[in-house]
């Protein structure tokens, strides 16, 4: 999964799209659709706030764990959860969520956050 993101990202797709895309089947949605809902978390929603690549990771594990309706509430538990231990994970590697502090006080690649990411998020939701 973590190559296929970063053949996606490295094709031309943001880094949220190259996350997404990548779970697509996964997550159960056609990756039109999947496409058009990361078109705006590019660079950080295009402000250099909170990363792409961590935004489509939230958005995955919400769209595989999260309520169906409001008598599934419990459900949102374990969404927490899981992108509590995303966050932890992804910040043990970096030093940031953030897009701008990730480029330049991290010095991270945007090629290895994002595939980074696909790796922790396969831990997850896989």
């Amino acid at each position: 999964m973590e190559k296929e993101a970063l053949n996606n990202y490295q094709n031309g797709y943001n880094c949220g799209q190259s996350i997404l895309k990548t779970y697509a089947k996964e997550l159960e949605i056609s990756e039109e659709v999947l496409m058009r809902i990361s078109s705006g978390l590019g660079v950080g929603m295009f402000l250099g706030e909170t990363c792409g690549a961590v935004t489509a990771s939230v958005i995955a594990i919400g769209i595989k764990k999260g309520a169906k309706n409001l008598e599934e509430k419990e459900k949102n538990r374990e969404v927490f959860k899981a992108v509590k231990t995303f966050e932890k994970e992804f910040k043990e590697k970096y030093c940031s969520l953030n897009c701008k502090e990730l480029k330049t006080e991290c010095k991270a690649s945007c090629k290895n956050i994002v595939e980074d990411s696909a790796k922790i998020l396969k831990g997850l939701i896989v």
